[in-house]
């Protein structure tokens, strides 16, 4: 039976899943990097780790604050295109639970959205933790309250309305779980951090048209994609004018669409 882990590595492999996500889901999550950055107390020359760095995006921010940038990611096409956009920045494809790096090596290590796409959260915080430098700070940014992140929790709203979740994929964390505040200062207290805080960043999913997020759900992700396509042929129409409907609801004056996606930033220090 395919793992978890087998699961989202296959499907983050693909290239049309990585440049759909990049097109499609990737100019929402770019809008709370700054947010990111100003957690770890990013400093110029600091040297610094992106964990499951997708297309490069944090990693790209740091460099242009100064810092000296690292990402890494687990699927080898988000490498290569995270190469080819960041040319100047180093990429290197490895495991967010079993990092390629010495202890105390990095002065920040950031995760953006990459939680829900690792097996055991708690060893990639723990690895987070032992290549951090003493006062070193890891932030991540996740999903947050699924009645606040509607352009993430309607996919799964839309086929508990007209299908099924049980469709025989690999198990694996709750999606939004790490947006819980009581689970983001359980899962970095475990590891040993210090003085976790905690901020909502309210973020939209900006579109000309509902079939614009629609299909960045059905084309760009994962796991989403996949309880969408294991659905019959007549729920899966259902379902996506279940989605287009409630895209349909955020339309703005100017006709294009504003759908909630908010979004936690947790940090944490390493004490030192």
């Amino acid at each position: 039976m395919t793992t978890f882990r087998e699961f989202e590595q296959a499907g983050w492999s693909d290239n049309s899943t990585a440049h759909a996500y990049h097109e499609y889901v990737g100019q929402v999550t770019v809008g709370c990097i700054p947010d990111l950055l100003d957690a770890a107390g990013l400093k110029r020359g600091d040297k610094l780790l992106d964990v499951a760095c997708g297309a490069g995006y944090v990693a790209a921010a740091a460099h242009d604050r100064g810092a000296d940038a690292t990402g890494l990611d687990f699927a080898a096409s988000q490498v290569r295109l995270a190469e080819a956009t960041y040319p100047k920045i180093r990429f290197v494809e490895g495991d967010a639970e079993v990092l390629p790096f010495t202890d105390s090596e990095f002065a920040a290590v950031l995760n953006a959205f990459g939680l829900p796409h690792i097996p055991n959260a708690d060893k990639a915080t723990a690895e987070a933790y032992r290549v951090l430098r003493p006062g070193g700070r890891f932030a991540y940014a996740t999903w947050g309250d699924p009645a606040k992140c509607i352009g993430f929790s309607m996919v799964y709203d839309a086929v508990r309305a007209y299908g099924s979740m049980d469709v025989g994929l690999p198990l694996g964390p709750d999606f939004f779980r790490y947006g819980a505040p009581s689970c983001a200062r359980e899962l970095l207290g475990g590891a040993g951090f210090a003085d976790v805080s905690i901020k909502e960043v309210p973020l939209v999913w900006r579109a000309a048209s509902p079939d614009t997020v629609v299909e960045g759900l059905a084309r760009g992700t994962v796991r989403a994609a996949a309880v969408i396509r294991r659905q019959s042929p007549e729920n899966q129409v259902r379902i996506r004018q279940h989605m287009r409907d409630r895209v349909a609801q955020y339309r703005q004056d100017d006709g294009g669409y504003a759908v909630p996606s908010d979004v936690l930033v947790v940090v944490g220090q390493k004490p030192g």
